[in-house]
């Protein structure tokens, strides 16, 4: 066979049978071995029995009949040899018939198909860019939220440090510093406690980490007993700045320290080290 697999017309002419005896065979032999012109050929048989679902066959007409007869050369018989004849002919001439509108019928849904193909990669290529512009406007979004966020973040963090440095400042404050119990780490910080506003601030530096399932945990001691003002953890670099309200019910104080606990605080106070001290007794008026 020429060419080393079937052209699509090939394809199309052997699904609807119209190639000639000893090219059908060789084709047939070709297609015992060759997967991807099987594929090809069963496709142009579905396009085959699609169109013939989808036609119905006309018969032809006595005119047609006679004419293609006539140029065909054949007499005028007796009647059983005439209409023995005319069935074969007519027979035959039904199958060209059926067979080249097949084989159009087949050019013509194939252009068809094509197309809706073409139609669809293009629709498919339209969804893939939308759905890009969908995903970059969502991290657009997620970025300016993140940005937003940020900003937030800082605006409270500059608030917090314009209320402390209001606090430390203020005639109503006091302020105590914090001794370390650990002298190796050389920690130091500053508790900075507001009557009026019933607020505590709480500032120190070069605090180590704490490993997993521990925190730092602040107390403040009023009439020998410990009541919590809350957990924190500081920064990477070691630095806390905590801020809390002191709680309901206490209106004296003598000490403050901060001890391990954890995490998650503590209701009572129960961490066996104790980093920072402070003897709120001795606080000075600013």
């Amino acid at each position: 066979m020429p060419g080393d697999h079937l052209t699509q017309e090939q394809a199309d002419e052997y699904a609807i049978g119209s190639l000639e005896p000893t090219l059908e065979r060789a084709l047939a032999l070709h297609l015992a071995e060759c997967a991807a012109c099987r594929d090809m050929v069963r496709d142009a048989e579905r396009l085959a029995a699609l169109l013939a679902a989808s036609q119905p066959i006309r018969r032809a007409s006595p005119r047609l009949r006679g004419r293609v007869l006539a140029a065909a050369g054949i007499r005028r018989p007796g009647p059983a040899a005439r209409a023995l004849t005319l069935a074969r002919a007519a027979a035959g001439i039904a199958a060209i018939v059926v067979a080249v509108a097949a084989f159009s019928g087949m050019l013509g849904l194939r252009t068809q198909v094509t197309a809706l193909r073409s139609q669809n990669a293009d629709l498919q290529r339209q969804i893939d860019e939308a759905l890009s512009q969908k995903v970059a406007l969502a991290a657009l979004t997620q970025k300016l939220a993140d940005q937003e966020a940020a900003a937030a973040e800082l605006r409270e963090t500059l608030k917090s440090d314009s209320e402390l440095f209001i606090a430390l400042i203020s005639p109503s404050s006091q302020v105590a510093s914090v001794v370390s119990v650990d002298p190796e780490r050389g920690s130091i910080g500053r508790l900075v406690w507001d009557e009026e506003q019933k607020r505590v601030w709480f500032v120190a530096s070069q605090l180590r980490q704490l490993p997993p399932g521990e925190t730092y945990q602040l107390w403040v001691n009023s009439a020998g007993r410990y009541y919590s003002l809350g957990t924190f953890s500081p920064d990477e670099a070691g630095f806390a700045r905590y801020e809390t309200r002191v709680p309901e019910g206490i209106t004296s104080y003598d000490t403050a320290v901060v001890t391990i606990e954890r995490a998650g605080g503590s209701p009572v106070r129960q961490g066996p080290t104790v980093f920072f001290v402070a003897d709120l007794s001795r606080l000075t008026r600013n």
